[in-house]
């Protein structure tokens, strides 16, 4: 068989016949193949399609097209699968999965799910040469390929909020893998499988982590520090910006202690242990520095969370503020100073 032309207004549609490709006929004696469909009668080279459907799902999924046709405040629950086969039907007259499972022999309705156009995405193109990130970032699109997963963690962790500990504690991902959870569901136990990250660090600190425990920004800190109904009101990051630089609002050091370093991290990379060096250490520019959770402070405790009425300090120094008032604890000092 030569050239098969099946619609001369498409030029995708010009089909070569090589050795070793499977080669198809719509009778439309059955399945989706209609009257108005332009494959019915004709053979049609199926790996040639799949290639090619491959790069227009390519397109669709990190081109923006994708993303502007969901949900963003629902797309945890976006079923993959069935729009790109929606998409994939509406520009080939066959979906995705229907093509594939011709080539592969499969029986008729064998599944095809978001794994599985990730992995045949990841085989052509490689790991490297999709943008993860993006499909992360902006539809929150869960995946078990372990692969991806410590992709994306890799590239999480290196950025601004992890480069002190990268440079200080070595820290570092460690590949991803499952992890058995335990709830309780009407008094049973049971067995929940989920995706972690392993991370790791100097002296033998390690940490399983889901890919949502990552800090992503500081714009992503903030939504997190902010998640509870006492602190809704102050969620919006461009107002608490409010055109300052991002180092203005999210300090480097604590302001109250220049030799604490701020995490953002949301990791623990000292354990009980980090209360005991920030005593040791805050305030004493002889000592070297330590780090210390960054937290929100209100500068008038007796009033709520307000624009005006916070900033980002450590969480040490928030501690040794949380217990008195602003009189008080000045009074405290004198006394100190005066009383050696």
């Amino acid at each position: 068989m030569g050239k098969t032309i099946i619609n001369e207004s498409n030029p995708f549609f010009e089909m070569d016949d090589k050795e070793g490709d499977v080669l198809y006929s719509f009778t439309g004696k059955c399945g989706p193949i209609n009257n108005n469909n332009p494959l019915r009668g004709k053979t049609v080279n199926l790996s040639k399609m799949y290639v090619d459907m491959l790069e227009y799902v390519r397109e669709f999924l990190f081109g923006g097209e994708f993303a502007s046709i969901i949900d963003r405040s629902k797309c945890s629950k976006v079923d993959l699968t069935r729009i790109v086969s929606e998409y994939t039907f509406k520009k080939y007259g066959i979906c995705i999965q229907n093509v594939y499972n011709k080539i592969h022999d499969n029986k008729a309705g064998t599944p095809f799910g978001t794994d599985k156009i990730f992995n045949e995405l990841k085989v052509k193109y490689g790991i490297n040469g999709i943008d993860w990130m993006y499909l992360y970032k902006n539809m929150n699109i869960l995946t078990n390929d372990v692969e991806i997963l410590g992709y994306i963690a890799n590239r999480i962790v290196y950025n601004d909020i992890h480069k002190y500990f990268i440079t200080e504690y070595n820290l570092r991902t460690a590949g991803a893998g499952k992890k058995v959870k335990q709830y309780i569901n009407n008094n049973v136990k049971v067995d929940q499988p989920r995706n972690i990250i392993k991370i790791e660090w100097n002296d033998g600190g390690k940490k399983d982590m889901i890919l949502s425990d990552f800090v992503e920004s500081y714009n992503h800190w903030w939504m997190k520090v902010t998640n509870s109904k006492n602190r809704a009101n102050i969620r919006d990051y461009d107002v608490l910006l409010n055109g300052r630089s991002v180092t203005e609002v999210f300090p480097l050091y604590c302001p109250v202690f220049s030799n604490l370093r701020m995490n953002y991290t949301r990791i623990d990379f000292d354990g009980k242990d980090n209360l005991k060096k920030c005593s040791e250490i805050a305030g004493y520019n002889n000592r070297g520095e330590t780090w210390s959770f960054a937290s929100i402070d209100r500068i008038d405790s007796s009033k709520g969370y307000s624009y005006d009425n916070i900033r980002i300090i450590s969480q040490y120094a928030n501690k040794l503020k949380n217990v008195g008032s602003k009189e008080q604890i000045i009074r405290l000092g004198d006394y100190l100073k005066n009383n050696k």
